[in-house]
């Protein structure tokens, strides 16, 4: 009998555990992921444009003659005050001018007199009886037409002389050179830019050129929100819209003031977006939106598992998604992890937490 004993043992243990049953594969575990409420939120339809610094008073420094560029005194980033010589031209035409101008001026200066003396001669001679008042009539004709052209030379004389002085190129204004257009030997003619000037007074604002758009969408108020580089945005309001669409880039101009201290410098290139329009708008997180064949998909959770709604989007901004169609404000829809869903996924919220061990 103790004999039998380990062998009666072993035999119950065998079959105790033979009668245990296989329910067969669980299926997949539970995916992670986080999940989010589709909820309300404001959303901006935006325009993206280049925006350029520039100040309001800003002058284009011209040539007001010809001439060649024989010194250049002045360069970017220098701030120069209002009369500050800027750059000088070759002035040996325009002080030959100077001077046949003023010869001339001689010239018909005594001619003038010459004729003046003439018709006061003539006026005694017909006092007196020697010549005609005709005559008289020829000299006094002679005496204006002399004072005429006397009158017309000195004023030619004059104009060289100012054309003389205009060689040396002046600031008109104070301000800071904000770019240089010509260099030593360069030939100027009259109107040609030599310097940009931002001007002191004024302030400064923001040009923003936007292709493809109605026109009448773009409109004094509307708001402009530029992107600084050390700064967060800054958002600005347009001031100024040009009436016509700018014949060569076909742009429609928007120039926006910008206020003081805003850390902008004439001549900085930002990206910026004009906000068209503001509208409240049912919205989901970006990566709860997955493109599948047969369109988009947000994944809904219900209970541990999740289903597929085809939904239709409108604008992304921000990391949000506009839902056009599919969902309901408040629905509970899977965030991070969506892309690896299938319609009936068991799913586990990682940002639950777990109960606590009894």
């Amino acid at each position: 009998m103790p004999r039998l004993l380990p062998v009666l043992l072993t035999l119950l243990i065998a079959a105790c555990s033979g009668g245990a049953r296989d329910d067969g594969p669980k299926g997949p575990p539970p995916v992670s992921v986080s999940l989010e409420t589709a909820r309300i939120t404001p959303i901006e339809q935006r325009a993206r444009a280049l925006a350029v610094v520039e100040a309001i008073n800003a002058p284009d420094v011209v040539a007001e003659v010809d001439g060649r560029v024989i010194a250049v005194l002045a360069d970017v980033g220098q701030s120069v005050h209002a009369g500050q010589p800027l750059a000088r031209l070759d002035s040996a035409d325009a002080a030959s001018k100077r001077l046949a101008a003023e010869a001339d001026v001689a010239r018909l200066a005594a001619l003038a007199g010459q004729a003046e003396s003439e018709w006061r001669r003539g006026r005694e001679l017909a006092g007196q009886g020697f010549i005609s008042a005709s005559a008289v009539d020829d000299l006094a004709a002679k005496a204006h037409a002399a004072r005429a052209q006397h009158a017309a030379a000195s004023a030619q004389a004059a104009q060289a002389r100012r054309d003389a002085a205009r060689t040396t190129v002046l600031a008109p204004i104070a301000g800071r050179i904000d770019a240089r257009l010509v260099g030593v030997g360069d030939y100027a003619t009259a109107g040609k830019p030599l310097f940009v000037l931002s001007g002191e007074q004024g302030g400064l604002r923001l040009r923003l050129g936007l292709t493809g758009r109605d026109p009448q969408a773009i409109r004094p108020g509307l708001t402009v929100r530029v992107y600084r580089d050390n700064a967060g945005p800054l958002d600005v309001q347009v001031s100024d819209v040009r009436p016509a669409v700018d014949s060569n880039s076909g742009a429609i101009i928007a120039l926006a003031a910008l206020p003081a201290g805003s850390g902008l410098t004439a001549g900085q290139a930002l990206p910026a977006d004009l906000v068209l329009a503001r509208r409240d708008a049912l919205s989901v997180p970006q990566i709860s939106v997955v493109d599948r064949p047969a369109g988009r998909v947000v994944y809904v959770a219900a209970g541990s598992k999740v289903s597929a709604h085809p939904v239709k989007t409108g604008i992304e901004q921000d990391g949000r998604i506009e839902i056009l169609d599919g969902l309901k404000a408040g629905d509970r829809v899977v965030a991070d992890g969506a892309g690896f869903l299938t319609n009936g996924a068991a799913i586990r919220d990682k940002s639950a937490r777990p109960e606590a061990a009894r």
